[in-house]
C-alpha cells in the first residue's frame, strides 16, 4: 500500500515500481474503511490502542469541515492524532507523526490554529501531563513544578513550551531530557525559559 505522503520510483530496466515503505493492515470481519487506513497506520505506528477515539476525532464535524481537496487525509490523520493526544494528557510527538506521514508540520498548525486559538492548559491538564511525563519525576518534584507553574499561571497562560521551561528550571534534569519529553527543540526550551526569566 502506497500512502498519500510517499513516493515511488520506476525501475527503468524492468518497469518495477522501488516502493519506499511497505504498510501490512491485519483485516478483520469487518469491511475495512479506507478513508481511515492512514490514520490507523498512524496509531499502530505510534503504539496509540485507542484507535477507536481517534478515528472520532477524525469524523467529527469540525475535522469534516476540512476534508477536501486541499488537504490529505494524511493531514487530518496527523492532526486528529495531535488532537488526541491532548485530550489525554499526553504530549503530541507532531513533528515525528508529520516526517513519518509525509505532511508538512506548518500546514498542521495552521488547521490547528483554525480550530482553536491557543493550546492553553488549566491545572488539571498540566498536571495530568506532568504525571505522563517519561522522566520519572517522583512526588516531591512534581509538588515543586506544581507550586511553580500555579504561581506563573497567575501572570500568564500556561502552553506546551511554557511548561518544558517549568520543568527545566526546576529540576536537576539536563536540557537534553526535558527537550526530549517534550519532543521540541532545545532551543525552544531555553527560548522559554529566558522569557521566564523577564516575567518572574
Amino acid at each position: 500500500m502506497l500512502l498519500t505522503g510517499s513516493q515511488a520510483i520506476k525501475c527503468r530496466e524492468c518497469g518495477s515500481f522501488v516502493v519506499p515503505r511497505i504498510y501490512s493492515v491485519s483485516l478483520s470481519e469487518k469491511p475495512v474503511d479506507r478513508e481511515m487506513v492512514d490514520l490507523v497506520i498512524l496509531c499502530r505506528e505510534y503504539g496509540v490502542e485507542d484507535i477507536e477515539a481517534v478515528k472520532r476525532i477524525y469524523r467529527s464535524s469540525y475535522i469534516n469541515l476540512y476534508r477536501s481537496s486541499r488537504y490529505t487525509s494524511n493531514t487530518l490523520a496527523v492532526l486528529s492524532l495531535h488532537i488526541y493526544m491532548g485530550n489525554t494528557n499526553q504530549v503530541s510527538r507532531l513533528k515525528h507523526y508529520c516526517a513519518y506521514m509525509g505532511v508538512r508540520p506548518k500546514t498542521v498548525k495552521t488547521l490547528l490554529g483554525r480550530l482553536k486559538e491557543t493550546e492553553i492548559y488549566r491545572p488539571p491538564e498540566w498536571e495530568a501531563l506532568l504525571r505522563n511525563l517519561p522522566l520519572n519525576l517522583d512526588e516531591e518534584e512534581c509538588k515543586t513544578i506544581g507550586s511553580f507553574v500555579g504561581a506563573l499561571s497567575k501572570k500568564i497562560d500556561i502552553n506546551m513550551n511554557i511548561l518544558s521551561a517549568c520543568v527545566y528550571r526546576t529540576t536537576n534534569l539536563s536540557l537534553r531530557k526535558v527537550a526530549r519529553a517534550f519532543y521540541i527543540s532545545r532551543q525552544t526550551v531555553l527560548k522559554y525559559n529566558k522569557k521566564l526569566e523577564e516575567i518572574i
